[in-house]
């Protein structure tokens, strides 16, 4: 079963964002930053790796930094637990 190149996306949290709300994903981080940015401050930017199989099984993981939007720049953080909000 050959294994392809991971692809690379971002999902882009609100600051008040609660578990079934709404989350945007955007293929490069250029846009995750600017839909941050027009979500306000502690908006959160999360890089996803999606590798996908011969037989169509997408495997996909959540990087361990992620990035959150100040008001005046982005901060990257290390994630140690799960997001929950």
């Amino acid at each position: 079963m050959a294994i392809k190149g991971a692809k690379i996306d971002y999902t882009v949290y609100p600051a008040n964002y609660h578990p079934g709300d709404g989350c945007w994903d955007l293929r490069n981080l250029e846009s995750a930053k600017r839909k941050a940015r027009g979500l306000g401050t502690g908006s959160r930017i999360y890089r996803n790796f999606n590798q996908d199989n011969k037989r169509r099984n997408i495997d996909w993981q959540t990087g361990k930094h992620y990035w959150v939007w100040t008001g005046a720049l982005f901060l990257r953080k290390l994630d140690s637990e799960p997001f929950v909000g």
